[in-house]
């Protein structure tokens, strides 16, 4: 069928290694088609329609497909900013956010035309000083809409404000802004939330329109409003040293509400865990075991309308004498692949969950993000991951190792590429 629309990039989708994966062993890893989007950055986010179009979101354009990855249209800039982007789509609506800072605020952009023209929101302030922005959509639960004419959902904005993590909601679809309200407890003493632990997940919103917002320095907790931001709850999952290596943790929440949280601990080994009463209590952590890592990064964590849940992150093989695991510390020596799992989310935890290779050649050799002293940024907090609608799981990375690169010099590119389930054997027949 003749295509109406650009192609810019045609390729042949390259199937990642099968071994056993999952609770049960039994069951082979799902296999992926690795696919680039001619997008970069060293930070990526990806999002699906609710018709299963695709948004990449590089720092210097943002790119879709309408072909599940296998060719893409750059799309014009929602902005002449590009830093800390973030790309999140409102699949009841369709429309299209993406996100920067300037550190003094953030510059909103949305698109209700699949990204061929963009409204820019130059104020959206999360209040005080703005790193690392976040954006997530929600139901109302106590914002009401008097007129019927707003926005149908309410827009967040959070952003790590070095001493504490504000959030600021809009009503009418990122327009205007309310007050930034401190997401978890505040601190009678310094009226602060954990000062000096603000750094942040995505927040994401549950069916029922409780916004829960994911941290993974100064231990693991999550923070949750049911009231449209206007008050917050904190909850820890773990707590104490070891708890956490302060990298970006991930969350995601089934249809059913169950409520999944995905970080690295002190050691560096990813921890999976799951809450069944709104994040109240969390159940005891299940490692992800069998793969043989020395250490793992940048965890993400989706789950589909099926109850299927997915997994992802960094991870290498390679344990230097000497090496404290910390991946911005990472010697020359060391490579990074990408990592995942899919399982059924009910059957948590029957059994080890065992990831796979995703990529057969390493996306970085050497050092890699901000947490240590590595001084290549070309791969710098977090990686993105989502379930499409129907179900199958999809991962935006960053590869900083093209073909020919073969030392940790060369290995400072940041293309983006997505890691696409490809349906079951099954499915293929």
């Amino acid at each position: 069928m003749r295509r109406r629309w650009l192609l810019l990039i045609m390729v042949v989708a390259s199937a990642a290694a099968v071994v056993p994966t999952g609770p049960s062993s039994g069951e082979p890893a799902p296999a992926f088609g690795l696919f680039p989007t001619g997008a970069h950055g060293s930070e990526v986010n990806l999002g699906f329609t609710s018709q299963g179009v695709l948004f990449f979101g590089g720092w210097d354009h943002i790119a879709r497909s309408a072909d599940d990855g296998r060719s893409w249209v750059a799309l014009p800039k929602a902005s002449p900013v590009a830093a800390d982007r973030v790309l999140v789509v409102d699949r009841t609506t369709g429309r299209v956010f993406v996100d920067d800072t300037t550190l003094v605020c953030t510059v909103l952009s949305w698109s209700d035309d699949l990204g061929r023209t963009w409204t820019v929101n130059p104020a959206a302030c999360g209040g005080g000083v703005t790193d690392h922005p976040k954006v997530a959509v929600g139901r109302r639960t106590v914002l009401a809409d008097p007129t019927g004419k707003l926005y149908p959902n309410v827009v967040y904005v959070c952003a790590n404000s070095l001493t504490h993590t504000p959030c600021t909601t809009s009503t009418d679809g990122g327009v205007t802004f309310g007050p930034a309200v401190p997401a978890g407890a505040v601190e009678p003493a310094t009226g602060r939330v954990t000062p000096t632990c603000a750094f942040q997940g995505v927040p994401v919103a549950a069916p029922d329109g409780t916004l829960y917002q994911p941290h993974g320095q100064c231990g693991a907790f999550v923070d949750r409003t049911r009231d449209n931001g206007l008050t917050w709850e904190r909850s820890m999952v773990a707590d104490g040293d070891g708890a956490s290596s302060a990298d970006t943790p991930d969350l995601a929440v089934a249809p059913d509400d169950t409520v999944w949280f995905f970080w690295t601990g002190a050691d560096w080994q990813p921890r999976l865990v799951r809450s069944t009463d709104g994040g109240r209590t969390w159940s005891a952590p299940i490692p992800l075991s069998g793969a043989g890592l020395r250490s793992t990064v940048f965890p993400v964590v989706a789950a589909g309308p099926d109850g299927r849940v997915g997994v992802a992150f960094y991870g290498t093989p390679d344990a230097p004498a000497g090496w404290n695991g910390n991946p911005g510390d990472a010697p020359d020596g060391v490579h990074w692949f990408l990592y995942a799992a899919v399982f059924e989310g009910h059957a948590f935890p029957a059994g080890p969950l065992v990831p796979a290779r995703v990529t057969p050649d390493p996306v970085q050799i050497g050092c890699l993000s901000k947490l240590g002293g590595c001084s290549k940024f070309n791969i710098a907090d977090y990686i993105d991951a989502d379930m499409s609608p129907d179900g199958r799981f999809h991962i935006a990375y960053v590869d900083g190792c093209p073909p020919g690169c073969t030392t940790a010099a060369q290995s400072t590119a940041e293309d983006g590429w997505v890691a696409v389930e490809r349906p079951s054997p099954a499915d293929r027949r």
